[in-house]
């Protein structure tokens, strides 16, 4: 006798809607920091570690905060900790490290090094704020400090560039928020920062953002979400290319880097354009319940993927169970 299937958060049609998601993931900061240090913002861009997230905002996709909002309230109810389901056109997405990987390209694997952080005082502003403990937020960078980086050095404007796109896009922390002084010691050592397994930093992250904001659906107008709101949506537009087509285009059809650094678009898409689709979806449409570095359908459980602790689901295996014998 096969298990039973996972429950809905919400029934179908029933799904709540809001007025407003107060999203925290910031491009605009992004663009901010390249009219005020174009130099020193194309030599960060450079760095292979965050360059495909900057290239977000380069490119200028949008965020949807319809369709991010959508998908929270059709989340399916499992007994896993480390991955969340949903469902569209009565067909299951998986959300896990691996579809966050292939979106994001961010390091997942954890080096042994990666805990205790020291750095050296070299006199600069991030040293001189350690050494007194101070507090700095992504507000008062936007609202005092970029007015006085011209007076820093390369170095330091360059780890402020640093600071505002793990804050304001990986992290995609509320502004007011101060940032944490380990964040602030790893920009003190470059090697350090590129070596921190900032994928899984941030995917831990984001799952809990999303269960901090399933328990407000339905009861307010509006909500914050902190967290990489962009790659929830990204995964959604290639996990569905009918999504994929109404909120963005693609830059290239033959783009093999990480999928964040590949789309374009104003991503407008309202709450009846969702449910439209949703109604119309049949077996054939395009669909992919998992997503990987490697294409789309690739079920498979890397080591690196593994999460220690991950409770069993027997529900969650029938899925997996029918959408590899889909792709054989």
């Amino acid at each position: 006798m096969e298990p039973e299937l996972p429950k809905r958060l919400f029934a179908e049609g029933l799904e709540p809607q809001v007025e407003k998601i107060n999203n925290c993931c910031r491009m605009e900061l992004i663009r901010d920091l390249k009219i005020a240090m174009p130099t020193d913002y194309d030599d960060v861009k450079k760095d292979p570690v965050f360059t495909h997230i900057m290239a977000i905002a380069e490119n200028n996709l949008k965020f949807s905060a319809k369709l991010v909002d959508s998908f929270l309230c059709r989340q399916l109810i499992t007994s896993k900790k480390h991955e969340k389901w949903f469902v569209f056109g009565r067909s299951p997405l998986r959300f896990s490290l691996q579809e966050y990987h292939a979106v994001t390209g961010l390091k997942i694997s954890r080096e042994a090094s990666s805990g205790v952080v020291k750095w050296k005082n070299d006199g600069g502003f991030w040293s001189e704020l350690l050494k007194t403990d101070g507090k700095i937020s992504l507000q008062s960078i936007k609202k005092v400090h970029l007015q006085e980086v011209h007076t820093w050095t390369r170095l330091d404007r360059m780890r402020l560039i640093y600071l505002c796109v793990i804050m304001g896009v990986v992290m995609g922390r509320n502004e007011k928020v101060f940032i944490p002084h380990m964040y602030i010691k790893l920009v003190m050592d470059l090697d350090k920062l590129r070596k921190f397994h900032w994928g899984l930093h941030s995917y831990d992250f984001l799952l809990r953002s999303i269960d901090k904001a399933t328990k407000k659906l339905g009861k307010k107008g509006s909500y914050i979400f902190e967290g990489f709101s962009y790659a929830i949506q990204i995964w959604l537009m290639e996990a569905i290319p009918d999504f994929g087509e109404i909120c963005g285009t693609k830059l290239s059809g033959s783009f093999r880097g990480p999928r964040c650094g590949n789309w374009k678009g104003v991503a407008k898409v309202s709450y009846q354009d969702i449910t439209k689709l949703e109604d119309s979806f049949t077996d054939k449409s395009d669909f992919f319940s998992v997503i990987s570095v490697t294409g789309n359908g690739d079920v498979f459980l890397h080591e690196d993927y593994a999460r220690k602790g991950e409770m069993e689901d027997e529900r969650v295996n029938l899925f997996l169970s029918r959408i590899n014998s889909k792709f054989d």
